[in-house]
């Protein structure tokens, strides 16, 4: 898998590199299109090798003391800088800081995947009211802890038992089902919980994280 891996990790990089450059030179709403359209295949393709990286990853688990709250605003405030997201983000945003140790890069994973599932659901959306994600991030006595919590139709109770199992998934064939098994392995790994709760229309994700005391 990690030679499959690798052998990957080059053309993609390459094919998106190229497309980045052929970006610039489309002049027509047409090509425009067809452009999006392979930025969008070409990010899943990336979702899924990475999504597959962090399924066999065995290396050692390093992390580096992080202010969970400034990261988590950063991450937060790229997501609102895209003007195409289907999506709209209420975020409360931290007073203090939150100091934790911890992989940023896998974090990031774990973030991204969580808004990917609300994503998914806005672009499968029948009506035209967006879904709203309502985002925070607060200290809860030894634990910082981050909400989502979207209105995008919740999960029925029998489906939402197997929400972390592997290759499980509430969106049709399409999908993974590796998302929300990869963001509970890299918390776990994180000494922190990742719980989610959902009674129609509404899906909260709530993670926990322990803060580092002051030395």
């Amino acid at each position: 898998m990690r030679v499959i891996a690798h052998d990957l990790n080059g053309p993609l990089t390459g094919m998106n590199l190229t497309l980045q450059a052929i970006r610039k030179l489309v002049k027509t709403a047409e090509m425009h299109k067809l452009v999006a359209g392979l930025e969008k295949d070409l990010t899943t393709a990336t979702d899924l090798l990475e999504e597959l990286k962090s399924l066999n990853r065995r290396e050692i688990f390093r992390t580096v003391r992080l202010d969970l709250a400034h990261e988590f605003a950063q991450f937060v405030e790229l997501l609102k800088a895209n003007p195409t997201l289907p999506i709209i983000i209420d975020y409360t945003e931290s007073e203090a800081k939150l100091a934790i140790d911890g992989d940023l890069s896998r974090l990031r994973r774990v973030w991204h995947n969580i808004v990917r599932n609300v994503l998914d659901l806005a672009e499968a959306r029948k009506s035209d009211d967006k879904v709203t994600l309502k985002v925070s991030i607060k200290r809860t006595g030894r634990y910082a802890r981050m909400r989502f919590l979207d209105d995008g139709g919740g999960i029925p109770r029998a489906k939402l038992a197997r929400v972390f199992e592997p290759f499980y998934t509430t969106k049709g064939k399409s999908n993974r089902g590796l998302g929300l098994f990869i963001a509970r392995k890299i918390i776990t790994e994180h000494n922190g919980k990742i719980r989610i709760i959902s009674k129609r229309p509404f899906t909260r994700v709530t993670i926990d994280l322990p803060i580092v005391a002051p030395a």
